[in-house]
């Protein structure tokens, strides 16, 4: 858990705090938008610059003692941002940073190039 951020409790008002929050960060204007994974299959994504070279992803996630079913749409995620013709593609983790620590304990050498962040009231951190 980390530190509260004001007026989010629950996944719809995190995404739009994290698109605030990296399109101010990084100067694009990531917005939910649809692309081409693979050239072929259009899908959805939370946080996409307009001209689809950045892409991302927000999950907001708690933990579990057994947090299977999280892991598979948080490997679900990464297989499909794998998949794009982007220069970044991430995630960005709320409520909870160790759904996703605990994944990458397992297997972070098959995430690459997906950068993984953590995004709480006090900012953002790479896990």
């Amino acid at each position: 858990m980390g530190v509260p951020i004001p007026g989010v409790a629950d996944w719809r008002p995190f995404e739009a705090y994290a698109r605030q929050y990296f399109s101010e960060l990084w100067q694009l204007d990531l917005q939910e938008r649809r692309t081409d994974v693979g050239g072929l299959v259009p899908w959805k994504f939370d946080l996409v610059s307009p001209d689809g070279r950045v892409v991302g992803d927000a999950k907001w996630l708690k933990n579990t003692a057994v947090p299977a079913a999280k892991w598979q749409a948080i490997a679900e995620y990464v297989w499909l941002l794998q998949k794009l013709d982007a220069e970044r593609v991430f995630m960005v983790f709320g409520q909870d940073a160790e759904v996703a620590e605990r994944y990458l304990k397992r297997v972070r050498p098959l995430t690459p190039p997906v950068e993984f962040y953590f995004l709480d009231g006090a900012g953002h951190r790479l896990i």
